[in-house]
């Protein structure tokens, strides 16, 4: 009945995206749960895993997050050793890098990863997947 009476309003773009996004990152978190891991610490472990040796500064950029909320989630990743941190091209700039326990805790929750891609794509099915992804990079742009 409460959805129903919501439906007679202008829907908020923000608030039906961020339900969207809730559902989708509990069913990865359902997932990665297996390594410990959730959704946001896989992503941060998948992006240093494929820039190699990056800089919070690029971190940011790449995964749209600001300062604070990944600086929260880098925090236990570099305290339980699955992150290096080392000095960068100055005393402001750090280098993060997987360690060796980083690229085994990575390759194991890329397979769970890769389960819960495909749980989710098979219940979207391939045009709604098509969309939600053209969709992503139309928001995403609206960043710049």
């Amino acid at each position: 009945i409460y959805i129903d009476k919501m439906k007679q309003f202008e829907q908020c773009l923000n608030l039906e995206l961020r339900k969207a996004n809730r559902v989708i990152s509990q069913i990865y978190d359902g997932f990665l749960s297996q390594c410990g891991l959730k959704t946001s610490q896989f992503s941060i472990l998948r992006a240093i895993k494929y820039l190699q040796n990056t800089t919070n500064s690029e971190l940011q950029d790449t995964l749209v997050l600001d300062q604070t909320s990944l600086s929260r989630a880098l925090k236990p990743l570099i305290r339980d050793g699955y992150i290096e941190v080392r000095p960068g091209a100055d005393r402001r700039q750090k280098q993060l890098i997987l360690s060796s326990q980083g690229k085994a805790l990575y390759k194991e929750a890329e397979g769970l990863w890769q389960q819960a891609q495909s749980h989710v794509a098979g219940k979207l099915g391939p045009e709604a997947k098509q969309s939600l992804l053209e969709m992503s990079d139309a928001v995403v742009a609206l960043k710049a």
